[in-house]
């Protein structure tokens, strides 16, 4: 919808009282700056996925929404080359509780089929995978296709200060959509809100009005370990999820993922706390939020 002259006139009286925010729908872009020739520019792909249930070991994949858009150092984003969104008909049906949030029924992707092959091309030469809560996402599609698994991944979920680059403290992307990039969008749908998504990474924040992707590039760069609490007294169990463990069921351990920056005063911590024989996993660049790092 165009907006008018006398809509303008509105937004403009709204927009300068400390009283109101206007929001805005969001207009997807296509180019977000102009590419020169000295400027080093590589590619991201910011991806999201539907499906049929939250267990990322066994739920179907029923949507795939991805951009693959181009980046510099900075986390500056240049012009968005591909831009995809795939139906996709899993084995299973459709509960009425993710029809509720996607929209999507049995009727709506019957018929369908993601070719992983062709969206596997399509990423060949992309040198970051960054979703919205990587941790679901990544697990899921590397059940698909290999390609997934052979790439760095990003989140913009753990890997930005939203609080205090920000001053957010809800890390739910609509909120984020709505409090830094003061739009809003149709969400749940996998492409819009990839789209959502990418509008919100080149944003500008913090201090130095960095692009929000430019806040995630250096967290993603830093070298991590799987740190497994073997051992750890049952005694503290609430201490270690405080710090960030989590409970792995199979292996009946303790354990979280850290900056390897971090590991020396994290395994005096666990010394301290009579964990002596804590292990530690060094990962790759490829293992981030995926299974191997679980």
């Amino acid at each position: 919808m165009t907006a008018t002259p006398d809509i303008n006139h509105c937004l403009q009286q709204l927009s300068a009282s400390p009283d109101f925010q206007v929001l805005s729908r969001l207009q997807p872009k296509t180019l977000f700056n102009s590419p020169d020739t000295t400027t080093p520019l590589h590619k991201v792909c910011f991806l999201d996925t539907e499906t049929t249930g939250l267990d990322t070991a066994v739920c179907e994949v029923i949507e795939l929404g991805y951009q693959i858009v181009e980046f510099d150092s900075q986390g500056y984003l240049y012009r968005v080359l591909e831009s995809q969104n795939f139906l996709n008909e899993p084995e299973g049906h459709i509960s009425a509780e993710v029809t509720s949030v996607t929209g999507l029924t049995d009727k709506d992707v019957e018929g369908h089929h993601i070719d992983w092959d062709f969206v596997a091309a399509q990423m060949a030469d992309v040198q970051l995978i960054v979703a919205h809560n990587a941790g679901f996402d990544r697990p899921v599609v590397e059940r698909y296709h290999d390609i997934f698994s052979q790439k760095v991944w990003g989140c913009s979920v753990a890997q930005i200060d939203w609080l205090g680059l920000a001053g957010v403290g809800s890390k739910s992307q609509e909120f984020l959509c709505w409090k830094v990039g003061q739009f809003f969008y149709d969400a749940h749908r996998a492409l819009d809100d990839v789209q959502a998504l990418t509008q919100l990474l080149s944003c500008p924040i913090g201090e130095t009005q960095q692009p929000a992707l430019g806040a995630l590039l250096p967290m993603v760069r830093k070298a991590k370990s799987l740190v497994k609490a073997a051992g750890a007294p049952f005694d503290i169990k609430d201490l270690l999820r405080a710090r960030g463990y989590r409970w792995n069921a199979d292996a009946r351990v303790w354990q979280k993922v850290l900056d390897d920056a971090d590991l020396e005063s994290e395994m005096a911590w666990l010394l301290d706390h009579k964990t002596p024989n804590a292990q530690v996993l060094k990962l790759k660049a490829t293992d981030t939020f995926s299974v191997r790092a679980q």
